[in-house]
């Protein structure tokens, strides 16, 4: 049995276990009653969110691809996008995601030096608008979240923007060079001029953005689209139980939720994605309908893309090619 095989059965418990954990712990008997009152229309509004979603996705994959100098068709889009989903899914941090949209892109005939920018603007992107929402939702919105105040979430927030906005700008620089080479030196680990490579092909992804600063505003504004789409999948799926719905709040916690699941270390966030769920969105549903709208929002956001992304990569590509890309995100 290969070792992809065995992480897939793995990973396949994993889900199950937590799925089924999250619905034990927040479900009661008296909760069983509102399952007579469920509206069907709620999946098929989850099912058009998660639709729109990935089309405003491959829109800017597309836009990107174009400012690289090359052309992708609508099924190689789709399947750099599902792919993504399905190693994300294996790997911890969901660092096999990014290899696998460099590989397939470069099956693509997209070189890996043009491809690894064009992952790597997609990522950052996506970070920067979820970086760039959060100070706005603090100050409209105060969220408790626990072992920290909302004053001082929002003082993280905002110093973490204007971070980001100086880090790009430094990482141009040859003080950002010559400190990677001392940082190397340093620690003892690698070539410093392999560190340097990896500092150049960075930088390679963001002129990218410098050369094209309105189709790279596009590209920020396609990404917040293919978000904020995506994250209407949770208030789709709680109109299932409530008419009540408060789609500006809930999407700002999803944007909260989703920021802090960049930096979840377990797989896919499995874990951590339901319990944030459950603890965010607990007063929105009714009592003890929580656990069945996490467990069913990442069926939806996560759980089918992966089955999808997972068909293209082994019918399409083989099974070396994710073999390829578990080896390649470990060594990250």
């Amino acid at each position: 049995m290969s070792t992809m095989i065995k992480r897939g059965i793995l990973i396949g418990l994993l889900l199950l276990i937590v799925s089924g954990i999250t619905i034990y712990f927040t479900i009661d008997l008296d909760s069983l009653a509102t399952l007579g009152t469920f509206n069907i229309t709620s999946l098929l509004l989850a099912i058009l969110a998660l639709a729109l979603g990935m089309y405003f996705d491959g829109l800017r994959l597309q836009r990107l691809v174009r400012m690289g100098g090359y052309s992708l068709s609508l099924i190689a889009i789709l399947r750099v996008i599902f792919g993504n989903y399905f190693m994300a899914m294996l790997t911890p941090g969901a660092s096999g995601g990014a290899v696998a949209q460099a590989l397939i892109l470069r099956s693509y005939h997209v070189p890996i030096g043009k491809a690894a920018p064009i992952v790597l603007v997609r990522t950052v992107f996506s970070i920067l608008f979820l970086i760039v929402m959060l100070p706005i939702i603090l100050v409209t919105e105060p969220i408790e979240v626990p072992y920290i105040t909302n004053t001082q979430l929002l003082g993280i927030s905002i110093f973490v923007v204007i971070s980001t906005f100086l880090g790009m700008y430094l990482l141009q620089t040859r003080l950002m060079k010559r400190l990677v080479t001392w940082i190397c030196k340093m620690m003892k680990k690698g070539n410093p001029k392999g560190w340097l490579i990896k500092l150049d092909e960075f930088n390679g992804g963001l002129s990218l953005l410098y050369a094209n600063p309105m189709q790279s505003f596009i590209v920020f504004i396609e990404s917040a689209l293919s978000l904020l789409f995506l994250y209407a999948i949770a208030p789709a799926l709680m109109y299932a139980f409530t008419s009540d719905i408060s789609i500006v709040e809930i999407l700002n916690r999803m944007i909260l939720l989703n920021l802090i699941l960049y930096f979840a270390p377990t797989p896919g966030g499995t874990g951590v994605a339901e319990g944030l769920f459950v603890y965010l969105f607990a007063s929105f549903v009714p009592i003890g309908t929580v656990g069945l709208v996490a467990v069913a929002w990442r069926i939806v956001a996560e759980y089918i893309p992966f089955f999808v992304g997972m068909y293209s990569v082994f019918t399409l590509y083989g099974q070396h090619i994710a073999s390829s890309v578990s080896t390649s995100s470990e060594e990250v």
